[in-house]
């Protein structure tokens, strides 16, 4: 398969947007690259079931199309044989769409926002009547006033630097709103805290370098799950599913 490593380029991401588009179009309009395209999806055990009868089609239709046959006579044989490898390109070409969906694995990237989704959306607040500053910040936090959140919890770091939760709740905020490197700050300071239980400061570090997604983020956070879980800190067991998915 001489278009392997441009295949593998596709589906790992690693293309720029015009070479993606290019590479889109050609499933559509050129039967021997669908064909291939079409091997390596089989290979990697995805919809072999529904492609295999197709393949030796698509060569076929396509090497008389290659080769020739436009008389007039032939055309309307020949676009009625066509109709057949259209549509299961067009079924191929679903299939490569919704890769991400049913069959990719997820990427760190994605791991990391799917994470913040459904552990961030809001913070435990205690049910009581009597509200401090922490309480108020989160509050603001699950009314949506991120900004306003932030504020509350730096202004409490500003007056007691030692306050390890506002630091924690600072970083998650700072992190939803993609101020990475306050929150990595934040959750430094956490990760070096004298004492504390269950801290997660190493675990949240690492979830925000692979969130940012920036150059030198992946192994950077990926070199932190492996010290959270050698070290079983707090987030050990999301950091081993990740890493078995790495």
């Amino acid at each position: 398969m001489v278009n392997i490593e441009y295949i593998e380029a596709y589906f790992n991401q690693q293309l720029s947007g015009e070479r993606k588009k290019e590479f889109e179009r050609r499933v559509i309009t050129d039967a021997v690259f669908a064909e291939e395209v079409a091997f390596y999806l089989s290979s990697k055990e995805a919809a072999a079931g529904e492609i295999a009868k197709e393949k030796e089609k698509f060569k076929g239709i396509y090497a008389q199309y290659k080769h020739g046959n436009h008389t007039s006579g032939q055309r309307p044989a020949l676009v009625r044989k066509f109709w057949p490898w259209v549509a299961a390109a067009a079924m191929l070409a679903g299939i490569i769409f919704s890769w991400n969906a049913w069959l990719k694995p997820a990427s760190p990237h994605n791991l990391a926002e799917k994470y913040v989704k459904e552990n961030f959306q809001a913070l435990p607040v205690k049910m009581d009547s009597k509200q401090d500053s922490l309480q108020q910040g989160l509050i603001l936090y699950n009314e949506g006033l991120l900004a306003e959140a932030l504020e509350q919890f730096e202004t409490i770091i500003q007056n007691d630097t030692t306050f390890s939760s506002a630091k924690k709740y600072a970083g998650i905020v700072a992190l939803r709103l993609g101020q990475y490197d306050k929150a990595l700050n934040y959750f430094s300071q956490l990760e070096n805290y004298p004492g504390l239980y269950a801290n997660p400061g190493k675990f949240y570090k690492a979830l925000t370098l692979l969130k940012r997604n920036g150059p030198g983020d992946k192994p950077q956070g990926k070199n932190l799950l492996e010290q959270v879980l050698q070290d079983g800190l707090e987030g050990k067991e999301t950091a081993k599913e990740w890493l078995n998915k790495w």
